[in-house]
């Protein structure tokens, strides 16, 4: 993998973790109880929600 290429892939990488991060912490903040299922539902939702937000980020500056 080429510098470029690399740093690339960790600017995504670091981008869908910041995402990541800020969602799970919102679903945690907003729910009433904190379980164990609730935290596997809240990641796993701000995972897809993390990848929608990196994708479309993406396609409006592809424009």
């Amino acid at each position: 993998m080429t510098r470029p290429a690399a740093a690339a892939a960790l600017a995504a990488g670091a981008e869908l973790l910041g995402w990541w991060a800020a969602l799970t912490a919102l679903w945690i903040v907003l729910i009433s109880s904190v379980g164990t299922l609730e935290w596997v539902v809240g990641a796993l939702s701000a995972l897809l929600a993390a990848c929608a937000a990196r994708a479309a980020r993406r396609a409006s500056r592809d424009r």
